[in-house]
C-alpha cells in the first residue's frame, strides 16, 4: 500500500489494496466547476479548430465561472439578503402598522423553512424575504416615506451590484 496524495484540486489518490481510490476531500461545487472550467480551457479549446466552436466553448466557460461563484457564496448571500430584508419590513411594518401587505409576507417569511440549508429550502425562503421586502417598498411608497423607500432602494441596489459583480458584467444573449 502506497501513501496517499491530495492534488491542487482536492482529490485524495491512493493505492488501497490493489485498487486506485480516488476520493474528492474538498466536494465544493465551485472547486468542481472550476475544474471543469480548466478542463475546458487547457484540454478542451486547444482541440477545438472551428473559431465559431471556440467562441461557445469560452462562453460556456464564462457561464460555468459564474456558476463556481454563484455556488461558493450564494447560501451564505441568501441568509444575509434574508436578514437584511426581515429586519427592513419590520422597521417598514413598525413605522407604517397598517401595512397588511408586509405583515402578510412577514408571516409568510416566519413560516418558511429557514432551518434548513438544502438549497431548495433556502430558495423558498429567500422569496418570501424578497416579497417582504417588496411589499415594506410597496407600503413606503404609497405613504410617502421617502427615508424608508431609500432603505429599501439601498438593499435592492446591493442585490443588483452583487449580481453584477458575479456576473462581471457578462449577460445571456437576448436579455
Amino acid at each position: 500500500m502506497t501513501a496517499g496524495r491530495i492534488s491542487p484540486t482536492g482529490v485524495y489518490e491512493r493505492l488501497l489494496r490493489g485498487h486506485d481510490l480516488v476520493v474528492i476531500t474538498q466536494p465544493a461545487t465551485d472547486d468542481i466547476v472550476l475544474d471543469c472550467c480548466r478542463q475546458l480551457s487547457d484540454v478542451v479549446m486547444p482541440a477545438v479548430p472551428d473559431d465559431t466552436i471556440k467562441v461557445v466553448v469560452a462562453m460556456l466557460e464564462a457561464v460555468l465561472r459564474n456558476v463556481a461563484v454563484r455556488a461558493g457564496h450564494e447560501v451564505a448571500w441568501m441568509v444575509e439578503e434574508i436578514a437584511s430584508n426581515e429586519i427592513y419590513a419590520q422597521d417598514v411594518l413598525a413605522a407604517i402598522p397598517d401595512a397588511a401587505d408586509v405583515s402578510s409576507a412577514l408571516a409568510s417569511l416566519a413560516a418558511a423553512p429557514r432551518a434548513s440549508l438544502h438549497l431548495v429550502d433556502m430558495v423558498a425562503t429567500y422569496r418570501c424575504a424578497t416579497d417582504a421586502l417588496a411589499s415594506a417598498v410597496a407600503a413606503a411608497t404609497s405613504a410617502r416615506r421617502s427615508d424608508l423607500v431609500e432603505l429599501g432602494i439601498a438593499l435592492l441596489d446591493t442585490r443588483a451590484e452583487r449580481e453584477h459583480e458575479v456576473r462581471a458584467g457578462w449577460t445571456p444573449i437576448g436579455r
